[in-house]
């Protein structure tokens, strides 16, 4: 009886261990299970965060633009370069879907405009006008004009611009080819005003005396109005003149035109000769375009370009432009870029060799 009882203990004993054993075994997977997916959870949360972040430039250009965009114009307003960059906006920030802000900020020739220009973040939201006198002249007329060409990435190559040669009625000159022979008959008499020292217009004189060996005054005004209301009254025999100031009055018969300072004619003053018809080699063209800030995402720049010159190549645009000498370029990046580098070494040289210096 008693091995009877022991055996039956011993068999009960035998599968309690089993059945322990077994759930040990189920417990035992399960933990590791867990352990496994624990792990794999870790390693795959770094993953996915530098995936995220990888992913977060991509998004942030695909979003563009988000907020506002700021257009510095280094000019006054009311002036040639407000009127270029207002007469496109409405066109550029359709496309855009944002608001583009025109932001004047004249002085110092354009320079203070240029250096917040120069200091704004590289992300597109910040514009800058340049033209001849921020690009091509300044650079070299100021030891210290607080930025550099090569702060920006040029955007868009906007328009081209030709100044005119204005006399007051009284002057006994009605051609271009009358002008040039009473300023040889009287060297260092006739007067001449422009915008002021180191400007478009007095470096574009400086060449016409240079090239055609005459001997003309100059007299700095504080902006392109006052120079034009000088040859108005009479202070001054002449002016190179800004289109916008001076069209109005020469259509009243108050001045007279007698050339452009461009290549060629210009459309809307066909009548009236290029500087080069009667002086060979002259052209002093002034131009304008958008720049950004050095390092600005090429996917951002592209988008800002083409919003620009679709701005620019609108019919009814273009006609406005035209018909104040401003002759739309539409040009891209590249382009204005060597039309930087071209220019500056053509300007250099004049000043260098006049010594010219503004401070």
């Amino acid at each position: 009886m008693l091995p009877l009882l022991f055996m039956h203990s011993m068999i009960i004993k035998s599968d309690r261990q089993s059945r322990s054993n077994t759930g040990d075994r189920v417990m035992t997977s399960m933990l590791n299970q867990r352990r496994r997916a624990l792990v794999q959870a870790i390693f795959a949360a770094p993953v996915a965060g530098i995936a995220s972040m990888s992913s977060r430039p991509a998004m942030a250009e695909s979003a563009f633009p988000s907020k506002p965009i700021t257009f510095i114009v280094p000019q006054a307003a009311g002036g040639g370069a407000d009127l270029l960059c207002r007469t496109i906006q409405g066109k550029a920030q359709g496309l855009l879907g944002q608001p583009i802000v025109i932001d004047n900020r004249p002085g110092a020739a354009g320079n203070i405009g240029t250096v917040a220009g120069a200091r704004a973040a590289a992300d597109g939201y910040t514009m800058t006008f340049v033209n001849l006198s921020t690009m091509a002249l300044n650079p070299h007329l100021y030891s210290r004009p607080g930025y550099s060409v090569a702060d920006f990435d040029p955007l868009v190559w906007m328009a081209s611009v030709a100044n005119i040669l204005v006399v007051n009625p009284n002057v006994a000159a009605k051609s271009l080819q009358e002008f040039l022979a009473l300023a040889k008959a009287k060297p260092g008499k006739l007067t001449y005003s422009t915008a002021g020292n180191g400007s478009g217009n007095h470096l574009g004189g400086e060449m016409l005396k240079s090239l055609a060996k005459i001997d003309l005054v100059h007299v700095p005004y504080k902006g392109g109005a006052p120079a034009v209301v000088a040859v108005l009254g009479g202070e001054v025999d002449a002016c190179i003149a800004d289109p916008l100031a001076a069209l109005p009055h020469i259509k009243s018969g108050k001045l007279r035109a007698l050339a452009v300072t461009s290549a060629k004619r210009a459309a809307a003053l066909p009548d009236v000769p290029a500087m080069s018809e009667a002086v060979p080699g002259y052209e002093a063209t002034s131009w304008a375009g958008a720049v950004v800030p050095k390092g600005t995402p090429a996917a951002t720049s592209q988008k800002l370009s083409q919003a620009l010159l679709a701005g620019l190549r609108d019919p009814e645009n273009a006609n406005k432009l035209r018909s104040q000498l401003y002759e739309p370029t539409a040009a891209g990046g590249a382009e204005f870029a060597a039309l930087i580098r071209k220019e500056n070494d053509k300007w250099s040289k004049l000043i260098q060799q006049l010594g010219m210096r503004i401070d």
